[in-house]
């Protein structure tokens, strides 16, 4: 195993890639960061202070400061009202730019102090770690995401319908993908993982294998 282990795990939103990437930070003990979970805190941000998320530039230098770790783990920025408001903003390229600094300065320092660093979200296979020792793309049909989605929500007691999230997810992947700034893509040197029909255990030890070996 290599001294110091990069790991970027991209993919659509519902496809699995957070609870994979746990799993890949735990196994290796190495730090995690949900880099979504910095665009929900900041439209948690703007829904909190009632700013228009199609016209918020003028806000992003208060709405990106003092950004904690801590900050980016409580349950209501990952509500399907937040990941909406987030997928808005993360259009943004100035708001990019702001959380740019953020995400590289966390890799820096996992390679440099801890070992290396597990971080899972859409681009960082492409624009934060591009030079990660391993590279990850989780996906998923649609439906399947929606309806993983769906059932998560219910067990949590929300009241939402099927349709309503298959919907959501439908517009947050347009979002992603014809953003003009860092879109989802699958980088040539990502592997593809299917976990459509995967269990998570099956998922974890199919990256499993493919780092140790």
């Amino acid at each position: 195993m290599k001294k110091s282990l990069i790991i970027a795990i991209d993919g659509p939103s519902a496809s699995g890639k957070g609870t994979l990437a746990k799993k890949v930070a735990a196994h290796f003990k190495l730090p995690y960061l949900n880099t979504g979970a910095l665009y929900r805190l900041i439209a948690l941000r703007v829904m909190h202070q009632e700013i228009d998320p199609h016209n918020f530039a003028a806000h992003i230098s208060i709405l990106v400061e003092n950004i904690k770790e801590a900050d980016l783990e409580p349950e209501e920025l990952f509500s399907e009202k937040v990941g909406a408001v987030a997928s808005i903003i993360a259009k943004n390229s100035e708001l990019r730019a702001a959380l740019f600094n953020f995400q590289k300065d966390f890799v820096t320092k996992g390679r440099d102090i801890q070992g290396g660093a597990v971080l899972d979200g859409r681009d960082t296979t492409s624009a934060i770690c591009p030079d990660a020792d391993y590279k990850f793309f989780v996906t998923a049909d649609v439906e399947i995401r929606a309806k993983r989605r769906f059932d998560q929500l219910l067990k949590k007691g929300d009241k939402v319908s099927y349709e309503e999230i298959l919907a959501q997810l439908k517009k947050r992947d347009e979002n992603d993908l014809n953003r003009s700034d860092a879109p989802l893509k699958i980088t040539a040197d990502a592997v593809v993982i299917d976990n459509g029909n995967l269990s998570i255990e099956e998922g974890f030890q199919k990256i499993l294998q493919i780092i140790e070996n």
